[in-house]
């Protein structure tokens, strides 16, 4: 269609302004005549011709007009990218003349309709910001929609994901006017300008730093400081941590000026304000200077964030229905959510060297996370990082003050004192270690507190110092280890939920500590487990699973003892029976407390395991049918949730661990290979991560079962070799090391393959550590099984797998992987001498080896000197650090 030709028909025209005119009728029925006649006009395939022409022409009532306009928004896009370029440019022409059209309405109009085209037309539409920037600069009273319109595009270019290049050309042209028009004196929008200045310096501070000059920009800033607009003063805040985060240089003449200004803004009665201002420390602890900046200021600093650190009046009134003693009250719908352990199934240096990373955020709970991000907070993760950077030197001012704090009469006062000591804790712990004794004490009385957030907190502290609490007096634990361990499952009853929860949280971190020092009260833990599961609603549960599961791995198999498992196993299988709802989140949380409880259980869950394999197995075969379902019938069926079906793999890999060859008659009596098969292809890393983890153990332990169709799984595996999907990757390549060490020379039609990929891996340096070594240990596995293989780059190779496999530490795979090592640099003798320091290197990394790969180390550093000769020998023997030949003359005599 072209818009210069077309023209309205007269009797659609009168229809379609009937009808908008009938929409200003707040009546039900004819708003329902309305959308009924609308629903048929967007049959016409020039309706939006006719909603322009009606915005454009004054002879339309301004309600009319402006009613077209709304509706030409929602239509505009589909018409506009269907016409020609000289229609749209007539269109595009049309929407910026009625931009200084007479009446606001329809100016406001046009102005939503410029929005969305230029959202995906900014580049076809290069005359708009310089219309837009011509027309708020003449400040006329066209200027405001203008500098609206320029405002909305530039927030869809925020939130567009454009690459910078195209974000540069838009910016290089608006924001010098921007921060020019800052510092005129009649600019009445200084907020939203720097705000929306910010928020690019905040997303695109490279792309802001070639479009202004930030010098000219702080300074007009800062021109703004003392003006009482609280919203100005919060995006002023804002604007000096954004130059302190990305250490931009033009901060540093101002800087006294800005911090004496932040010092002062942090004590606003505005709360929103001074956290904003609060954020500057927080950001200045992460550079290296941070010492040098703050040292003066310090003495000022301490008292504001030790008075910051109080609860604030709303966020009281946030949890005041949760103060008192409310452990009988249900939980509501918006404290019912899972609290997770971090993956285990990221494998690698052997079969049971998965690594859990420590529980991450515990005391988020000790807080309600609902509350948000709060100046109390901020200003306690503040003194926490500070503390860090400066150490003990901070306790001759703050020992004074948190004093002080402790002894107030206001038990929310003392609350904050608590908070800042534990805050403290990491920085200031070996200057504390003379007071600790006394602080311990008076920790464990102030869990009487009759105050629930004195108690709640007190957790939060006693476990930050939970390191010292373990590790002081071991040959007298009842001083410190057993009343923190007692105080803490105490309040696992606590009267009130929050102090329960933030006990669950703190012994958690206990356990994590104590590790084996836990074993001889096992039996004390379990009893304080067995209250919870009889008391605990859903979220305190969330977290009793939790701190089973670091029970487990604390403890191990120590865990396995007829009266544990007793005390332990009844009450959790009775959760994991009575919910029958695969996707309930409280069915998750129970499945990933046992894939953490299984493995240090071993045989000791066999009575058990049928029935969780079983519901494991269920859960999966459920999962892929609602997959098929999904993908065969999208509109009749919703996407299935997968976290329920990871998790099951979960459950099985830990039962593969934890019963070894009891678990083969369920992998023999089921299809759980067949499901594998379908897994291991999913869409899903963490799927795919957990199921090839399932797979690799299952090698170990069925191999023969497995063999029949093994050649159909190693494509599958080898696919996975993706470098840039740590987890699966990693599994990937530790199941390529478990089934060479099975297969031996018959997986050598693979091996090309697997060497393209592992290859590429060890080339790409930015790649995860743990990776590289899982693929350094299968490489040399496949030496050691097919030693005659040729690789190319072998002695880069074989130079980079030296490297690696020295920082493993001893192991099965260690042995093996070694073995493969010798017989590869045996078998060639050109391998690069300039590189051997690396095989002697690694070779020296063994503390307990096993004597005949002694022996056949030994040989090869014997074969490698004489090959050299004596003198060679003593030259390259000269090379080696000291520790490394004491190392090479205590375990091989050389």
């Amino acid at each position: 269609m072209n818009w210069g030709e077309w023209r309205p028909q007269e009797s659609i025209l009168k229809n379609i302004e009937e009808t908008l005119q009938l929409a200003l009728v707040p009546n039900s029925e004819a708003q329902k005549t309305v959308q009924d006649r609308l629903n048929l006009m967007q049959n016409l395939t020039d309706f939006s011709n006719y909603l322009l022409f009606i915005l454009g022409s004054s002879s339309f009532s301004e309600d009319i007009r402006s009613l077209s306009g709304i509706l030409l928004k929602n239509n505009i896009l589909p018409v506009f990218g269907s016409l020609s370029q000289e229609d749209n440019s007539k269109i595009k022409s049309e929407c910026l003349r009625l931009l200084k059209d007479p009446c606001r309405e329809v100016r406001v109009s046009i102005s939503n309709v410029i929005v969305i085209i230029a959202k995906d037309n900014l580049k076809t539409w290069p005359e708009l910001i310089q219309f837009l920037i011509k027309a708020f600069v003449a400040q006329d009273e066209y200027s405001e929609v203008a500098l609206t319109t320029l405002f909305k595009v530039c927030e869809e270019l925020i939130n567009s994901q454009k690459p910078q290049e195209d974000i540069y050309r838009i910016t290089k042209e608006v924001f010098p006017k921007f921060v020019d028009y800052v510092a005129v004196e009649k600019c009445t929008i200084r907020q939203d300008i720097i705000r929306l200045t910010n928020q690019f310096l905040q997303d695109y501070f490279q792309v802001m730093k070639q479009s202004i000059d930030l010098g000219i920009y702080l300074r007009n800033v800062m021109q703004l400081a003392n003006n009482g607009d609280v919203e100005l003063q919060k995006y002023i805040c804002h604007t000096f941590v954004i130059y302190v985060e990305n250490q931009e240089e033009t901060l540093l003449p101002h800087l006294h000026d800005i911090i004496c200004y932040l010092i002062e803004k942090c004590q606003h009665e505005d709360q929103e304000v001074a956290l904003q201002a609060c954020e500057f420390w927080l950001a200045t602890t992460k550079l290296n200077t941070c010492k040098d900046i703050l040292s003066p200021y310090i003495e000022q600093l301490l008292p504001i964030l030790l008075k910051n650190m109080k609860y604030s009046t709303t966020e009281l009134n946030i949890i005041k229905d949760s103060l008192g003693a409310d452990a009988h009250n249900k939980d509501l719908s918006k404290d019912i959510s899972p609290f997770h352990l971090k993956d285990r199934n990221n494998l690698g240096e052997g079969e049971e060297y998965y690594s859990d990373e420590d529980l991450a955020d515990q005391n988020d709970d000790f807080d309600d996370f609902y509350v948000g991000w709060t100046l109390r907070k901020c200003s306690a993760a503040s003194l926490d990082s500070i503390a860090v950077k400066f150490g003990e030197e901070l306790l001759p001012l703050l020992i004074p003050l948190i004093s002080e704090m402790l002894r107030h009469s206001d038990y929310l006062v003392k609350e904050s004192a608590i908070l800042a000591l534990g805050a403290i804790a990491e920085g200031c712990i070996k200057g504390l270690k003379s007071e600790l004794p006394d602080l311990i004490r008076f920790l464990i009385c102030s869990m009487s507190d009759e105050h629930s957030v004195v108690r709640v907190i007190t957790c939060w502290t006693l476990s930050r110092y939970v390191g010292w609490i373990v590790s002081v007096r071991v040959d007298n634990p009842e001083e410190f280890f057993v009343p923190v361990m007692t105080i803490l499952l105490k309040h696992f009853i606590d009267e009130n939920k929050r102090v329960q929860r933030a006990a669950i949280s703190a012994f958690c971190i206990f356990q994590e500590e104590a590790q084996l020092k836990l074993i001889p009260y096992i039996d004390f833990i379990l009893e304080g487990f067995k209250y919870g599961f009889e008391r605990f609603h859903c979220r305190s549960l969330y977290l009793l699973y939790d701190a089973i599961g670091v029970l487990a791995q604390s403890v191990g198999n120590h865990l396995s003892k007829e009266e544990y498992v007793n005390k332990l196993l009844p009450p959790l299988m009775n959760k994991f029976t009575e919910l029958n709802n695969f996707y309930d989140d409280h069915f998750i949380a129970v499945l990933e407390c046992l894939s953490n409880v299984i493995p240090a259980l071993e045989v000791s869950f066999l009575p058990y395991s049928e029935t969780v394999y079983l519901h494991c197995l269920q859960l999966i075969n459920d999962t892929l049918i609602a997959c098929i379902n999904y993908q065969q019938y999208p509109n009749e069926y919703d996407p299935p949730d997968k976290e329920p079906m990871n998790v099951a793999h979960d459950v099985l890999y830990s039962m593969a661990l934890g019963l070894k060859t009891h678990f083969v008659k369920y992998v023999t009596n089921s299809n759980l290979i067949y499901l594998l098969y379908t897994t291991m292809q999913d869409g899903s890393n963490l799927i795919r991560q957990t199921s090839i983890a399932l797979y690799g153990e299952l090698i170990g332990l069925c191999y023969p079962f497995l063999a029949s169709n093994v050649n159909e799984y190693i494509p599958l595996i080898i696919k996975n070799l993706d470098e840039h999907t740590d987890g699966v990757c990693n599994n990937a390549a530790w199941v390529i090391g478990k089934l060479c060490s099975v297969m031996g020379g018959n997986i050598q039609q693979f091996l090309p393959e697997i060497f393209t990929a592992f290859v590429h891996i060890l080339r790409a340096p930015a790649m995860a550590r743990t990776m590289h070594k899982t693929v350094a240990i299968s490489l040399c596995i496949i030496f050691f099984v097919c030693p005659d293989v040729t690789i190319p780059e072998m002695d880069v190779i074989v130079k980079n797998c030296c490297m690696l496999v020295r920082n493993v530490r001893d192991s099965d795979e260690k042995d093996l992987a070694f073995r493969g090592l010798c017989e590869i640099i045996v078998r060639h003798p050109e391998f690069n001498k300039n590189y051997f320091i690396f095989f002697c290197d690694a070779a020296a990394s063994w503390v307990n080896i096993r004597m005949d790969l002694k022996e056949m180390i030994r040989n090869v550093l014997l074969s490698f000197k004489q090959q050299c000769g004596d003198e060679n020998w003593a030259q390259f023997h000269c090379q080696f650090p000291e520790p490394l030949k004491m190392k090479l003359h205590d375990l091989y005599g050389m």
